[in-house]
């Protein structure tokens, strides 16, 4: 695949103001450290680790309590190709392999992806791989993590603490939507710009497991319902026209108060109007 490396003036120009923003939250992690709990050791009451057992026996309303997840400061840089230390980041966790972020939203995560049969063990293990509330944002096998598939899908929680992915829901504000076009995922090779292009409500079959995005006829279906969701609540840029040549990034999280339904942010990589 062709890396698609944009930070020049034009990307950069829309994030200038979540730069300033990240600064100061800098700042402020410099009063209070942000680690990783030592083997066998809990944090703070807020912060502290929790088992399974107290995790999965909490009612699901599809909005996820709990404490918000701790993040690594020391993996970030001021370096604008790429702010993100990924040597250090592996050796919090070898399987966070990249990062996202999205101006305008608190989101600025890593990204794992589990090797062994539970696909899901970061729904509920933070970065760290501990027991957590808030979990970390994954993708599962056998999506490429070089984003190079037709189609990646990333999980994130709707938190009710406003973190992970629960500032996906800001884009259901239309204003907010066409104010917000851009969106980054970083590796350790290559930086990559998406341009986001609708957003809608869907239902909760997990999409990876549900389409063979090898198959022709598959893979135009899905994007066809991301380019023309039939539901109320949809925004969509009718500016852009996603073919299967593309590379699309489909974010999914939960919805409060509607277990059966997920929304789905969709991008789709290097797109110029």
């Amino acid at each position: 695949m062709v890396a698609v490396v944009l930070l020049g003036f034009s990307a950069w120009y829309h994030t200038s103001n979540y730069m300033a923003a990240r600064n100061m939250e800098k700042i402020q992690s410099e009063v209070s450290e942000s680690k990783a709990p030592e083997d066998g050791q809990a944090g703070s009451d807020e912060n502290r680790t929790y088992t399974l057992d107290e995790i999965e026996e909490t009612e699901f309303t599809g909005e996820t309590e709990g404490p918000a997840p701790v993040i690594p400061q020391d993996v970030l840089t001021e370096a604008e190709e790429n702010p993100v230390d990924f040597d250090k980041l592996h050796s919090y966790n070898p399987e966070l392999y990249a990062w996202i972020r999205i101006p305008g939203t608190v989101i600025d995560y890593p990204v794992a992806q589990h090797a062994g049969s539970d696909q899901q063990f970061y729904l509920h293990r933070d970065l760290y791989g501990n027991p957590q509330f808030a979990g970390c944002i994954y993708s599962e096998e056998p999506s490429a993590k070089d984003f190079s598939d037709p189609v990646t899908v990333l999980y994130g929680h709707n938190m009710k603490n406003g973190s992970m992915f629960q500032n996906l829901h800001l884009f259901t504000d239309e204003d907010f939507f066409e104010q917000h076009p851009y969106l980054y995922i970083y590796t350790p090779d290559e930086t990559y710009v998406y341009r986001i292009y609708s957003v809608y409500n869907y239902d909760d079959r997990n999409i990876g497991t549900s389409f063979d995005f090898e198959d022709a006829e598959d893979l135009e279906e899905y994007l066809g319902s991301t380019m023309n969701p039939r539901v109320m609540n949809a925004h969509v840029r009718k500016d852009i026209t996603v073919t299967p040549v593309d590379h699309v990034l489909t974010l999914s999280t939960c919805i409060s108060g509607n277990t059966g339904s997920r929304l789905l942010l969709q991008a789709v990589l290097g797109y110029e109007s």
